[in-house]
């Protein structure tokens, strides 16, 4: 067996087994250099078989073009998709304007990474949940607390160290939502089961990488920006 024909054994392997890790790959843009990676191999694959003319077809087509469209695709949405559930003082309506300590965080976010929050309101924390899983929504923010809302089909990152409770009546009440509901008299009204958690965002799998993005941030932004947004919207409260 002839060295060049080694050469193209391997290449041809190599198409198999790069469409798999591309097909596996959970960053979509990691997902695309796989795909590029892809047409290269095919395109070598194609030279030593002796068809130049379908290498640089394949070269130009599969490689160049699609690798750039999936990159235009991918960054020109300019947007992502947050769903909510009102929480004050986390996401609220205040004379019509939606804020609240997580609709700015993740609003100085898109603009550090030079993408747009999109709100949507859900009327209920299941129904967010299951949109998120579906996904219809990149992010939900709200009445989300880890461990308690940590499973599969999404990702947490953990955000405000809060507590909660076990009701009379057998659920659980993070601080913020017991206040919503109740007010003041009802959380001091709780059981003594009592338990450390933290207000979390919850990302869709899909959206692997605006977690990275975000976790990244809020580690840049730890001693500045995130201190002023707790300071002002949250003081003492948790």
């Amino acid at each position: 067996m002839s060295p060049s024909d080694l050469m193209i054994i391997g290449a041809v392997l190599l198409i198999p087994f790069l469409a798999l890790l591309t097909l596996r790959e959970e960053h979509i843009l990691h997902a695309i250099i796989g795909r590029g990676m892809l047409g290269i191999a095919a395109a070598i694959a194609y030279a030593l078989m002796g068809a130049p003319d379908v290498a640089v077809t394949e070269a130009l087509m599969g490689v160049l073009l699609v690798t750039l469209l999936y990159v235009v695709v991918f960054t020109s949405t300019g947007e992502f998709r947050v769903g909510y559930v009102e929480l004050p003082p986390l996401v609220q309506y205040d004379k019509e304007k939606l804020e609240g300590y997580m609709v700015e965080l993740l609003e100085d976010f898109g603009r550090s990474a030079q993408i747009q929050p999109r709100f949507i309101p859900f009327e209920s924390r299941d129904a967010l949940l299951d949109a998120l899983k579906e996904g219809l929504v990149d992010m939900a923010v709200g009445p989300f607390v880890q461990p308690f809302d940590s499973g599969k089909g999404h990702l947490t990152l953990p955000l405000v160290e809060t507590k909660v409770f076990k009701t009379g009546e057998g659920e659980w009440l993070d601080v913020l939502s017991a206040r919503y509901r109740h007010g003041s008299e009802g959380l001091e009204q709780s059981s003594a089961q009592v338990y450390k958690a933290f207000y979390s965002v919850l990302v869709s799998e899909d959206a692997h990488d605006l977690r990275e993005m975000l976790s990244r941030f809020i580690e840049d932004e730890e001693k500045a920006e995130i201190l002023f947004l707790r300071g002002k919207y949250l003081g003492e409260r948790l």
